[in-house]
């Protein structure tokens, strides 16, 4: 059995939870609170004896009262590290919120910024299209009427031409069967008609009047609406006899062509010298040179005139 004075603090406790009473605080909290609730019950404290160990050494109430002492400090520590990370959990979270909508003004406004100049930029380039636009649209209206006041000026040719002299010869319009270069009937007929003074009238019946043979049949596929117009009359023929058109036949004609019987060498060189320029027109002066000199060479029918020739080589064929 033991006194008030000599119970351990668990001993304390143990008494004060069969009361239903707090049992935290150190040794001094639970005497005073177990000291009150005995004295309210009518116990006389100081005599009455409780259940235990007789004796209780200095050194096991010391280490129960640090025990104890050092529960509550934990606990504390606890309860302050909580506020501590609670409070700096909130500051935390202001800083993070107010660095994001900083960030987010920053952001709005670069953004403003940005379409801004783009938009300026669009609206430059916009307008700088809009001017030259307007530019080409002038200058189309320009060149309209241009071409019209050339078109009245073609017309009142047309129309009002010069008359031809009376005074002066006039020449006979040239006959085109498709049997000569149209190159060369083309140039005749420009000529005659300078010299005539024809007008475009004049040259459209005069081109009617100059087609024979195949080519008259051009005519037909020529629609009623163009049959009046010079340039669309010629260009039609040019389209059926040109130099493309002819150009490979040329070709043909002077691969195959000989030295017939009783045809001189001069007579020969002059065809070969022809059809060599009809077929290569457009070719450089030196290959039209060798062609005319290998047709020419390959086509003499004698074979001691073609030997000694080819024995005896000239660089030009004159």
């Amino acid at each position: 059995m033991v006194k008030f004075g000599e119970l351990r603090i668990q001993q304390l406790k143990k008494e004060l939870e069969e009361r239903n009473l707090p049992i935290s605080g150190q040794k001094a909290d639970l005497q005073a609170r177990l000291r009150e609730a005995m004295e309210a019950d009518g116990i006389n404290v100081d005599e009455f004896e409780f259940d235990g160990p007789e004796t209780s050494t200095k050194i096991e109430e010391k280490v129960e009262e640090q025990r104890t002492s050092s529960s509550i400090d934990t606990n504390m520590l606890l309860v302050a590290m909580k506020q501590i990370i609670a409070e700096n959990t909130s500051q935390l979270k202001s800083c993070l919120t107010q660095q994001m909508t900083e960030n987010n003004t920053q952001l709005e406004k670069r953004l403003v910024q940005q379409i801004t100049e783009n938009n300026t930029q669009v609206q430059q380039k916009f307008s700088k299209f809009e001017d030259e636009l307007r530019t080409l649209k002038n200058e189309k209206e320009n060149l309209k009427s241009e071409v019209l006041q050339l078109s009245n000026r073609v017309r009142e040719l047309q129309l009002h031409g010069p008359a031809p002299s009376t005074n002066n010869q006039r020449l006979k319009a040239l006959t085109f069967d498709g049997s000569i270069p149209f190159q060369i009937f083309k140039l005749q007929f420009e000529k005659t008609a300078m010299a005539n003074n024809w007008n475009a009238a004049d040259k459209v019946v005069s081109l009617f009047v100059s087609l024979k043979g195949p080519a008259a049949e051009i005519l037909q596929t020529i629609p009623d609406c163009e049959r009046d117009n010079y340039e669309a009359l010629m260009s039609a023929i040019e389209r059926r006899y040109g130099s493309e058109h002819r150009k490979q036949i040329y070709q043909i004609e002077l691969q195959n062509r000989g030295q017939k019987m009783n045809e001189s060498l001069q007579e020969f060189a002059t065809e070969i010298e022809r059809l060599a320029h009809l077929a290569n027109a457009d070719a450089p002066v030196d290959y039209i040179e060798r062609v005319k000199i290998q047709s020419f060479i390959n086509g003499i029918r004698d074979v001691d005139t073609k030997r000694a020739t080819y024995a005896l080589p000239k660089r030009t064929f004159a």
